[in-house]
């Protein structure tokens, strides 16, 4: 899997170099398309939910720019002849589930829509959408089967069902699913200490920060989300090789589920020794992401494992409260010295475009894609700055494209592609999102603070740096999620409830309101609730599909 990430990364990266050899290929989104004889536009039908991003930013300063109407609707209906319609927007994540949940009961679903894997698996049983292999191989551009090549195979596979691919993934970058320790590195400097390579070297470090931030500090900042990729505790647990809401290969060709097993147990006794020593705060389990952030903000703690981005909300509020805060990103730390870097891996697509089988143009999705690839994506033909962050104030314009899509390294591939550039302070030939990732990075660097979070990411030492080392060192092994499939029965009935058994023990564990061997006890429980059931479910479809 490591080999297949690297090799995704090169297809990608040679991908751009050489102009995706689609220099022509917009003419592909523009043959065949759906306008009508007389010449009028062929109404297309989506849902959506209202976004705060857009509408705080992109409304608030592109007074023309509407849900319904806008420089996205205009382009596809002067490119390919279609008129984008809104069946409904909700106004909120859970009215949107609501109203969706509605429309798969009716069966009135609109034409395009993007789903998760539970949604899609009902919708296939309702026999409401369309396969839609043909129309990618029909029509799909050369840059956008390629970015699906690059993909590979899982986001595929997660949406084929009895042979059949009902979705075209929103592809995502798995790599940025893999845990990162992020440290004050003003205090690192300032203690004259190095970056940790082994959690005990991490508990002196915390000691270290506890001591040096006085009264109130907070070694280790956690939150009452334990996976909630900010304060979570998915990096430290990786380091006993103990993958939490998982589902690993045990050696013997079975799944089972990494919160239950007895790395799990080691885990969280070592969580709960941390917690007893006071480098945790002593009301982690009743704080949320923005509550855990105010020990930062104040100046009394300097670690957390987060992602790749945590530099671009959380950390960049500590750095906007305290001039000389800075933080860096580093590699998990091991259990034992010497041991291998083991990081866990999920596949970071979790959303598909599906068609209505009522559709009378099911062409229209891939069409739309190309369009949005060339427009965006595409390293040759792209306006990115005209049709996706037009500046000023008015970032986010591309969230009212109908349909988007990122890219499975994409912005591994910008930081590579920027990286000179930034030495040079010279942005050369750089165009599209790579331009802007330079231009903020560069303001970063000549001292502009609002932009140190996007150095962080995209700069010298930043995050994608670090996961392209995660990629390549040989000093660390990826740990995939084995399990891409739709929910069964038993998952969708009963997964949430399963889930919180096992979590309320686990917070309870490591804030010592009960012993390490309530894990013991919590795993039989959960196993006859229907844990054991639903992992014999998991492994009859990994059993097919290996």
């Amino acid at each position: 899997m490591k080999k297949k990430l690297v090799a995704m990364l090169l297809v990608t990266a040679m991908a751009i170099a050489a102009g995706c050899g689609n220099s022509g290929e917009s003419s592909d989104t523009k043959e065949d398309t759906g306008s009508t004889a007389d010449g009028g536009l062929i109404p297309v039908t989506f849902v959506r939910q209202q976004d705060p991003m857009a509408e705080s930013n992109v409304f608030a300063h592109l007074k023309d720019q509407s849900y319904e109407k806008n420089v996205w609707t205009d382009l596809i209906a002067d490119e390919l002849g279609y008129e984008v319609q809104y069946s409904w927007i909700a106004s909120s994540a859970d009215l949107y589930t609501q109203k969706f949940n509605a429309a798969i009961a009716s069966g009135d679903i609109p034409d395009i829509a993007i789903v998760d894997k539970s949604n899609l698996k009902r919708l296939v049983e309702a026999d409401l959408i369309v396969d839609l292999e043909p129309y990618i191989e029909e029509y799909a551009s050369d840059y956008l089967k390629e970015l699906l090549q690059a993909g590979g195979d899982a986001a595929i596979k997660a949406c084929t069902i009895d042979g059949v691919q009902y979705g075209l993934p929103y592809l995502d970058c798995d790599m940025e699913t893999t845990q990162i320790l992020w440290l004050r590195q003003d205090w690192l400097d300032a203690l004259n200490l190095e970056a940790p390579k082994t959690l005990d070297e991490l508990k002196d470090i915390l000691r270290a920060f506890k001591d040096y931030a006085g009264d109130g500090s907070v070694g280790l900042a956690l939150s009452s989300d334990l996976y909630g990729n900010q304060f979570d505790i998915k990096g430290w647990c990786n380091a006993y090789e103990a993958y939490p809401q998982s589902w690993i290969d045990d050696g013997s060709g079975k799944l089972v589920y990494g919160s239950t097993t007895p790395e799990m147990k080691e885990a969280l006794g070592s969580l709960a020794e941390l917690y007893e020593e006071g480098l945790v705060d002593p009301e982690f389990y009743v704080n949320d992401g923005q509550k855990a952030n105010e020990a930062l903000v104040n100046g009394k703690c300097g670690a957390m494992y987060g992602f790749h981005a945590s530099t671009l909300d959380y950390l960049q509020s500590v750095v906007n409260a305290d001039e000389n805060a800075d933080w860096m990103p580093y590699m998990i730390p091991t259990a034992e010295e010497g041991a291998k870097i083991k990081p866990g891996v999920r596949m970071a697509t979790s959303s598909w475009y599906v068609v209505s089988k009522n559709c009378e143009h099911p062409e229209a999705l891939v069409q739309m894609m190309n369009l949005y690839c060339e427009k965006v994506l595409d390293p040759e033909l792209n306006e990115y700055e005209k049709y996706a962050n037009p500046g000023n104030g008015a970032e986010g314009l591309w969230k009212l494209a109908p349909v988007n899509m990122s890219g499975p390294n994409k912005n591994q591939v910008i930081t590579q592609e920027i990286s000179e550039h930034l030495k040079t302070q010279d942005p050369g030939d750089l165009s599209g999102e790579a331009y802007s990732m330079w231009d903020y990075c560069n303001k970063a660097l000549n001292g502009d603070r609002t932009y140190w979070g996007w150095n962080r990411v995209f700069g010298e030492n930043g995050s994608q740096e670090l996961l392209m080392e995660y990629q390549n060192s040989e000093n660390v092994e990826l740990v995939y999620d084995q399990f891409l499939g739709a929910s069964g029965e038993v998952m969708t009935t009963k997964k949430t409830t399963l889930d919180d058994m096992l979590d309320e023990t686990f917070i309870k564990i490591i804030s010592g309101q009960e012993s390490l061997d309530a894990f013991d006890t919590v795993v039989e429980e959960w196993e006859a609730a229907g844990g054991e059931d639903m992992t014999d479910e998991v492994n009859e479809w990994y059993e097919e599909n290996k």
